[in-house]
């Protein structure tokens, strides 16, 4: 049982500490490709797939009027895919009287990806940059993000996510997670390419654009994917915002990640020649990165299983050190006096990240039942 023990522990190491680092090692003498800033800013078109999205559509709007890009050059796509709220009837209102600015109603939803497919289908320019409806993004977002597509090299360019409530405990627990999971993008961006892109802001030429199938939950995963097939790089971007604040209701959080967990077995399932080292030029990073992640909950259950049924005090010290690690994260989930701290909130987002990864794989291996904006 210890050698169990000892081997599931190994795999959970080096997923989370030796694969950055290595990463890390590899990636910090190549030298990042710099912007090409063009004599001439080409035409983009942005495009949003809303569903439901009635109360956070102003502060969009109102965000994509505050970008420091030549107006006359941006085309507004908005997909209202399904909504049951005022969506459509607001963005008509918004969207009255100007040319560039489009709105299109689904009355059944097709799911995100089917959305964002209808709206490319009515794009008319060069850049596609692909927002959500409810994060704000920064003035320079396109400027930041548009000169990297000048070469042929790079299919998709990704922007950054920045949580903006830090006093929201879920936003402190996201937080922690999301410098760790941009160091590691950053150092995959600079070695080649990405696994993946900020939903919430990436940009890609339009003829590059494959659609993908109606059903398919990460759009984030899947389009970038696409681009790599062709060898096409996907850049990481830092500087190039998405705000988006944290949702303190943790039911509704952890059934987003089971979501997008389950997406990426969904994905992989699809695109079985990411597992392929001569068809797969980041075969390495997407095992490490993403495969591996999704097995880490697996291994957390075989080496407490073996430190609960093994003998001997290194298991049976190994037995306690787990009960106080689980019984910190519960500590902190349920906001007991004293949990709000920085070691308390990087072990609960440790075990709430692997607990999504655990639930999200049984239902996606259980569940025929399609998943797209629950």
């Amino acid at each position: 049982m210890a050698i169990l023990f000892l081997l599931s522990v190994l795999f959970i190491v080096y997923t989370y500490a030796v694969f950055p680092i290595a990463l890390h090692y590899l990636a910090k003498n190549k030298t990042p490709l710099v912007a090409d800033i063009p004599d001439k800013w080409p035409s983009v078109s942005i495009v949003i797939a809303a569903h439901n999205e009635a109360e956070g559509l102003p502060g969009k709007i109102e965000s994509l009027e505050a970008l420091d890009y030549p107006p006359e050059l941006v085309e507004w796509i908005v997909v209202s895919d399904g909504s049951t709220d005022n969506t459509h009837s607001l963005l008509q209102s918004a969207f009255e009287g100007y040319d560039n600015r489009i709105v299109k109603h689904l009355p059944k939803s097709l799911g995100k990806c089917g959305a964002l497919n209808a709206g490319v289908e009515l794009a008319t320019n060069s850049i596609i940059c692909f927002m959500d409806a409810r994060q704000r993004v920064s003035k320079n977002a396109l400027k930041a993000l548009v000169p990297y597509l000048n070469n042929d090299e790079v299919g998709a360019v990704s922007g950054e996510l920045v949580i903006m409530d830090e006093n929201s405990l879920e936003a402190a627990n996201f937080g922690f997670y999301w410098r760790y999971e941009k160091w590691i993008r950053e150092n995959e961006s600079r070695l080649f390419s990405t696994t993946g892109v900020t939903g919430a802001l990436y940009a890609i030429r339009r003829k590059d654009f494959i659609p993908n199938k109606i059903g398919t939950l990460l759009d984030d995963f899947d389009t970038p994917i696409n681009l790599l097939a062709q060898r096409k790089r996907t850049l990481f971007i830092p500087g190039a915002y998405a705000f988006d604040k944290a949702n303190d209701d943790l039911k509704l959080e952890f059934r987003r990640k089971v979501r997008n967990l389950a997406g990426n077995w969904q994905s992989f399932q699809t695109n079985p020649w990411l597992y392929n080292p001569s068809k797969n030029p980041v075969w390495w990073q997407f095992l490490s990165h993403k495969v591996f992640r999704l097995l880490v909950p697996f291994a957390l259950i075989i080496a407490f299983v073996a430190s609960l049924i093994g003998s001997g005090w290194f298991l049976n010290t190994m037995l306690v050190i787990q009960l106080l690690f689980y019984g910190i994260a519960l500590a902190s989930y349920t906001k007991l006096p004293g949990t709000r701290n920085d070691l308390f909130n990087s072990i609960q987002v440790i075990v709430q990240l692997n607990a999504a990864a655990l639930v999200g794989t049984i239902r996606f291996f259980t569940s025929k039942r399609a998943i797209s904006w629950r």
